[in-house]
């Protein structure tokens, strides 16, 4: 199966009025996270603070980002490709794929597809520069010096770009390179790009320090092995890297009562008003899923107008939707329809002609819930949504680097067997029951100290000193503690040996761990390294 994607770089900065020659950035959590090319070739990268970014650029116009604007903008965009293209799906906006074998054959060949598919963008994106938006947008100031002869060198990027591949993942990648990868060979197109590329940092942290770097090595380990180790989530990311078609959850057959609708009576002809009607039924779309262990992968919204004009969008999540996110994708869906008669005489057609008289929310594809992050206490309730609608709320506040869940990993340390994912990314499947030799036995200890504390343990003939044995040069007796405060050692357990990243010269690891029971201060995890003892943790 083939697919096209539809890519619109820097997105944000075509829907708010502005040409990639302009020197503007958009802000999210403190930081940059999308600029214009005529910035970027400033010295203006995304994760930048505004200081930083103001530093390498001052004439740099800095904004603050507005989903809703964007989400906004993308419609009549998507109206235009939906009238060349049956099925389109709408990952975010300034992104859409859809599946390229049927179209392909009707157009004659995937390049005269492509080819179609870019004009017709492009004719749907002069609506964004009419004068009426020009209008509302900032004044340019004019780049000078350093700036202005950057801008005469910067070789800017398209407005948009197609790329075609075996699967929705590569086919992405392709469109930012506007490459048409040939059929059977979107793995040898993926081989040499990184393991980052994937997008799951838990995955590309642990399979760097095993020495695998890009997307061919890790595609060419045994299915079986990286299923077993690291979980359900990289065995999508498995297939992904291997250019399968990418299917990797279990899709079920969708039920009709997998839908819900909302009648407006009278009929909305405000987007508020239309948001706010479907605000219930979203939540009942999620209750009604959630019953049945099932969650959203992809969503169709249907509106229909007094006079029988109906508008359909695909939404794809990742990686499910919640009722919050289904509501932001009717609300970018309802007032982009509302609004195309705003956009210019060219657009006026693809307004509604009277108002919205109903709102249908249908789960198009669903998978099991086992597989996907959807809570973060299990089973769902009243009180648990409440949480997740104020996580989302708060990321939305912070940037998504800004809350994090924990979860347990596999490790020998205590330390090591604690991960932050993200909040909403997909938490990694990786089994903490898996053997790791020299793993420290239950119970764990109650506080794990940011840094090691140095301690000195001693016996009657002097420091107890470990060797790569394990045997130690005398029996603990007592313990010094960073104050120079001395307590008696009452009975100890151990040693626990690791010998860890024996294939990293520079991150090798030899240790041993020792629990240390004292008269004053309770129970100590201690770790010794090359003959220096720390507490690692503590017992309570």
């Amino acid at each position: 199966m083939r697919f096209l994607a539809v890519y619109f770089p820097n997105w944000p900065v075509t829907a708010a009025g502005y040409q990639q020659s302009d020197l503007v950035a958009f802000l999210d959590a403190g930081t940059i996270s999308v600029c214009s090319a005529a910035a970027e070739a400033n010295g203006v990268l995304p994760g930048q603070r505004r200081r930083e970014a103001k530093r390498h650029c001052p004439m740099l116009n800095v904004l603050t980002t507005d989903p809703h604007r964007d989400g906004r903008a993308f419609e009549p965009v998507i109206t235009a490709l939906t009238a060349i293209v049956p099925r389109l799906e709408v990952t975010a906006a300034g992104l859409c794929t859809l599946a390229a074998d049927g179209p392909s054959r009707y157009y004659g060949s995937e390049e005269a597809l492509a080819a179609l598919i870019e004009a017709t963008a492009l004719e749907s994106l002069e609506s964004l520069t009419s004068p009426t938006q020009t209008q509302t947008t900032q004044p340019q100031p004019q780049p000078a010096g350093l700036a202005l002869d950057l801008l005469r060198q910067v070789k800017l990027p398209p407005a948009v770009t197609v790329g075609i591949a075996d699967s929705h993942f590569a086919a992405s990648l392709a469109a930012r390179q506007s490459l048409i990868i040939p059929a059977g060979r979107t793995a040898e197109f993926l081989a040499p790009l990184p393991m980052s590329t994937l997008g799951i940092d838990e995955l590309t942290l642990l399979s760097e320090r095993l020495g695998v770097h890009t997307l061919g090595q890790f595609a060419r380990l045994p299915s079986r092995s990286v299923l077993s180790r690291f979980g359900t989530a990289a065995r999508a990311a498995h297939r992904m890297a291997q250019g399968a078609t990418d299917e990797p959850l279990a899709i079920h057959e969708v039920a009709p009562t997998t839908t819900v609708t909302v009648h407006l009576d009278p009929p909305a002809e405000r987007v508020d008003i239309a948001t706010f009607a479907s605000r219930a039924s979203a939540g009942e779309l999620i209750d009604l899923l959630t019953r049945r262990g099932l969650a959203c992968t992809v969503l169709r919204i249907d509106a229909e107008t007094e006079h029988g004009e109906v508008l359909t969008r695909l939404w794809r999540a990742s990686p499910v939707f919640d009722a919050e996110t289904i509501i932001e994708r009717v609300r970018w869906q309802i007032s982009g329809w509302l609004e195309a008669g705003n956009k210019g005489p060219t657009r006026r057609e693809l307004s509604p002609t009277a108002g919205i008289t109903g709102i249908r929310l249908h789960a198009d594809q669903v998978a099991n819930a086992a597989d996907l992050q959807v809570s973060l206490w299990g089973e769902l309730s009243d009180t648990d949504r409440r949480a997740l609608r104020g996580l989302d709320r708060v990321r939305g506040l912070l940037g998504s680097g800004g809350i994090f869940t924990a979860m347990l990993r596999g490790a020998r340390g205590p330390g090591d067997r604690v991960a932050l994912v993200p909040w909403g990314e997909p938490r990694p499947a990786t089994d903490p029951a898996m053997p790791w030799p020299g793993q420290l036995r239950s119970p764990a200890p109650a506080l794990i100290h940011p840094e090691p504390l140095p301690v000195e343990v001693v016996g009657p003939s002097g420091p107890v000193q470990v060797t790569s044995r394990g045997e130690l040069s005398d029996h603990p007796t007592h313990l010094r503690l960073p104050n120079n405060q001395w307590q008696s050692i009452t009975a100890w357990a151990g040693p626990w040996l690791a010998d860890e990243r024996w294939w990293d010269q520079q991150n090798h690891r030899r240790q041993a761990r020792f629990q240390l029971l004292t008269a004053q201060s309770g129970a100590h995890l201690c770790t010794v390294q090359q003959n220096s003892w720390r507490i690692e943790a503590s017992y309570d």
